[in-house]
Parts: C-alpha cells; structure tokens; sequence
C-alpha cells in the first residue's frame, strides 16, 4: 500500500500509536456506531450485523445531517468538495520499497519485515533509543537519524535473520 500510494506522490502516515487524541473524529464516529449498535436487536449472525452496519452507514452517511457539516450529510459534504489527485504519474516503484519510521530497541537493533520474514539489523548500542527512518529499496536498506544523517547503510542477506554490523 504505501509504495503504491508513494508512487502516486501521495504521502502515506500513521497516526501516534497508543494516543487516540490524533484521531478524534474516527473515535467520535466509533462511540456513536457502538451507540447506535447497543440500541439494535443482538445479532444472531455475521449476516445480520453486516445489515445492522449497512443500514446504520446508509443512515450515517446520506440521511442524519452533522452540526459539523454545516447541517448537511456527509455525502453531501463530500460531494460539494473538489477531489485530490496523485500529483505524478509514471513513476516506476522497485518490487520491493517502502520508507518506515522505528526507534532503535535497547540492544541496538531495528526489526524489519522482508518478504515476510523478519529481519534484525544491528545498529549498535550507541543509537538505543533513537528514532529513525528506515529506506528500503528491495534489497538496499539505509538507516537515517531524524537530523538525516546516514546511520547505516547494508545490502541485505536474504540467508539471514540478524544482519550484523560490518566489521571494521
């Protein structure tokens, strides 16, 4: 997902883990579908909760009017908005690339997934702590600090699970 939206010059993010203050308006929207769904009959089957959920999106989206929306549905907000488009088109993604920020566990490690194993790469002991960006390009993978300083730079070792650091 995120190198096909890169791709398309569409900046992908993560809100904080653990703090849902960053996601306000999906959190308000859960509170009132769990109100809405504790009103309902128990569903006796996945069936019949898909239907509860479907006539509250039908409900939610193109009949309740929002106070925040200017008294209008959703679907009318969103119909009345100019649409975003990718801002480049024929940018070529290598199979394998994605950009991922981490924080460098205690030991000096950083776990990567690659081709769904995971992977730990020495970092060393002196960045505990310190978060970083990961820049992975198949099998090129270059370890950044938030200043932009090139921590770590390694080709990786498919044979591997733990990716040393090079000997000097």
């Amino acid at each position: 997902m995120e190198s096909e939206l890169l791709a398309l010059g569409i900046a992908y993010k993560h809100s904080r883990p653990y703090h849902p203050q960053t996601c306000g308006k999906v959190e308000r929207f859960h509170q009132t579908l769990k109100k809405y769904l504790a009103k309902q009959k128990l569903a006796d089957s996945i069936e019949e909760l898909q239907a509860q959920l479907d006539t509250f999106r039908e409900y939610y989206n193109n009949v309740r009017p929002h106070r925040a929306l200017g008294r209008r549905t959703p679907a009318q907000a969103f119909a009345a908005r100019t649409k975003a488009t990718p801002v480049r088109d024929g940018f070529k993604v290598p199979s394998h690339f994605r950009v991922r920020r981490d924080r460098i566990d205690k030991a000096g490690k950083v776990t990567l997934r690659y081709r769904s194993k995971l992977l730990h790469i020495g970092v060393g002991r002196a960045y505990a702590g310190e978060r970083i960006l990961l820049l992975v390009a198949d099998r090129h993978v270059r370890i950044v600090n938030d200043e932009g300083a090139l921590i770590r730079e390694l080709t990786i070792d498919p044979k591997r699970i733990y990716q040393p650091q090079a000997r000097s």
